[in-house]
Order: structure tokens, then C-alpha cells, then sequence
């Protein structure tokens, strides 16, 4: 399957224009229309899955040629008035994730950190505005995938550093098609995990937008010595990613041992557990 890499956004226009409650005008040819927002995923209780309310809602309109968008710190009491004829809204809520996003391409870009907990939903309603349209019911799905590997053993005394090579984990997510933007590059990261040497089991999660027909590519997890040196290396070959879903591997990184799949309750789509 080809893979779908990170594609970084060098510049993003500016908004046109941007929606102010304060200022909220009603023409005879507008409509104001309150939107009632419900995230997927929402009602997890799990510590090591706990989703937080989203820091931020972006919320693009397209009508003909003019595009609109505002950025709101809730989802609570959307609304905003909307001319008569039929508009492209997308809303996009995130915690942690996004901060980047351009109304010209209708992209949103991953600007933090992929290895910490990263959620994103995103919804394109096509609506026809008229006098009649006054309250309109949403449920914003999940548009990430998460990838965790875990070891079952503890990590060695000597172990300084986990590095991460991660092929084909997209970036950046096209609200046009609703879906993960495929490229050709890499990502690596490296993590200092000095203070658990010895004592403790290590376990990673990658966050990722995801091409609508899925993806499958290679993680390459490797630990090093305080001089830098490799200990040992593992290459997770294929893993499928799908949006709401968690990919879960575990096993023995480290020693030879009987692997086996965790299982636990979750409230996303579902879980995924393989063992290595």
C-alpha cells in the first residue's frame, strides 16, 4: 500500500473574514442557526485513554467564492448567522494537536508533538439555509488513529534513549476529501527514558491523521545506551492504522518471552491488539 507521510504547510493566507458573536448582524437574508455539537469518544472514563475537552473549535463556512472561519475555546452555544442559499461548514475541535490551518486549501496542520495525547474530529455539513432552518444536530467523529507499543519487559539498566521511525504518519487533513494528506517523509523522534531505566516496562503512543482508505506502514523502534550505542531494534512491519481505532502491539522487546495481547475497555471505535 503506498504510504501516507508528513507534508508541511511553509505558509498559510489570511482569513477573509472572521465571525465575532459580538457582532453578530441579521439581514433580512440572513438565518442565525445554532449548532448542537456532540464528540465521539467523549464519554471514555479510562485513565490511560481520558479525553479532555477540546481547547479549541475551528469552524470554516464556505458559501460560493467567500470563506469565513473563526476559532472558538468551546463547544458550547454555536451559532452564527448564515445567508440564505446553500453553504460548506466544517468543524474542527482538537486538544493539543492543531494550530495551523489555511481557509485557501481548507487543510488543517499538526503543529506538537505526535507522541502526546492527541485527539482531533472534524465534520463537513453541507447545508441549505432558509427561513426555515433554525437548529441543527452534529456529531463530530473522531479523524485520528492512535499507535501504541509496549513492552513487556523492563528496560535494561544501560538503556538512555527509544528512538522512533515512523514512515507514512500523515500531518496534515484535507477538510475538501476528509481526509489524511499523503507525502513523502518521515518522522523521528527521541525519547529520553534515563529515569525509567531498570525499573520500568516502556509504552509509546504515536497520534496520526489517516487517508480515508485506511493505511498500513512500518514503525522502526529502537533502544540505545548512554553512549549512544544500540541495544537492541525492532521493526513493526505493516501495522494497519484506521481513524478511531487504536493499533495496540505488546510483547518482549527486550528478552526472549511468550507474547501476548492486551485487552482492556475502550470507548473509541475499537482496539486493535497484536502481539510481537
Amino acid at each position: 500500500m503506498k504510504n501516507s507521510c508528513i507534508f508541511l504547510m511553509a505558509s498559510f493566507l489570511a482569513l477573509p473574514s472572521c465571525y465575532s458573536d459580538s457582532e453578530d448582524v441579521i439581514s433580512d437574508t440572513d438565518k442565525y442557526v445554532t449548532f448542537n455539537l456532540n464528540l465521539d469518544g467523549v464519554e471514555q472514563t479510562s485513565l490511560t485513554r481520558a479525553i479532555s475537552e477540546p481547547k479549541n473549535l475551528l469552524v470554516i463556512d464556505k458559501f460560493g467564492e467567500k470563506v469565513t472561519a473563526s476559532v472558538k475555546n468551546s463547544l458550547n452555544a454555536i451559532g452564527m448567522p448564515l445567508e440564505y442559499g446553500t453553504h460548506d461548514i466544517y468543524f474542527v475541535a482538537a486538544v493539543n494537536i492543531w494550530a495551523s490551518y489555511s481557509t485557501a486549501d481548507l487543510t488543517v496542520t499538526w503543529t506538537t508533538d505526535r507522541t502526546a495525547l492527541s485527539y482531533a474530529w472534524a465534520y463537513h455539513l453541507e447545508l441549505e439555509v432558509d427561513e426555515n432552518t433554525v437548529v441543527e444536530n452534529i456529531t463530530l467523529p473522531l479523524i485520528i488513529a492512535n499507535v501504541q507499543i509496549k513492552t513487556l519487559d523492563k528496560l535494561p539498566s544501560n538503556v538512555s534513549t527509544m528512538k522512533i521511525e515512523a514512515p507514512s504518519l500523515s500531518k496534515v487533513y484535507d477538510l475538501k476529501t476528509m481526509s489524511g494528506v499523503e507525502s513523502e517523509s518521515d518522522i523521528n523522534y527521541s525519547l529520553d527514558v534515563t529515569q525509567y531505566a531498570g525499573q520500568y516496562t516502556f509504552a509509546v503512543n504515536l497520534f496520526t491523521f489517516v487517508p480515508s482508505s485506511g493505511y498500513a506502514g512500518d514503525i522502526v523502534l529502537t533502544a540505545l545506551d548512554t553512549d549512544s550505542k544500540e541495544i537492541t531494534s525492532k521493526t513493526f512491519e505493516q501495522i494497519p492504522v484506521q481513524a478511531g481505532y487504536i493499533s495496540l502491539y505488546s510483547g518482549y522487546f527486550f528478552s526472549d518471552g511468550v507474547a501476548f495481547p492486551l485487552s482492556y475497555s475502550d470507548d473509541w471505535t475499537g482496539t486493535n491488539n497484536y502481539s510481537y
